[in-house]
């Protein structure tokens, strides 16, 4: 199991939530884990949070404030960075 994905996305929004949609399964990357949990980087600023799931898609879900702080915004091409969390 690599504990360290690294991609490219977009920022997206639907409604009210922003977030980084996953271009890979966590299950198939990670195993089968009741949550995902991950750490990592945007850009290089530091993010982290419990994966979402709508179907069999996953993503990153970025608060107003880690945006605003990052400086970045929904349309943005970033590089991400994600280690996921496993209980030790």
């Amino acid at each position: 199991m690599d504990p360290t994905q690294a991609f490219e996305a977009t920022i997206r929004r639907e409604g009210a939530f922003t977030f980084i949609p996953l271009p890979f399964s966590p299950r198939d990357v990670w195993g089968r884990l009741p949550r995902y949990r991950v750490t990592g980087e945007v850009e290089g600023i530091e993010v982290g949070g419990t994966l979402g799931a709508l179907g069999g898609d996953y993503f990153l879900r970025l608060s107003k404030a880690w945006l605003a702080a990052a400086g970045l915004d929904v349309g943005a091409r970033v590089t991400v960075r994600l280690r996921v969390e496993t209980a030790g």
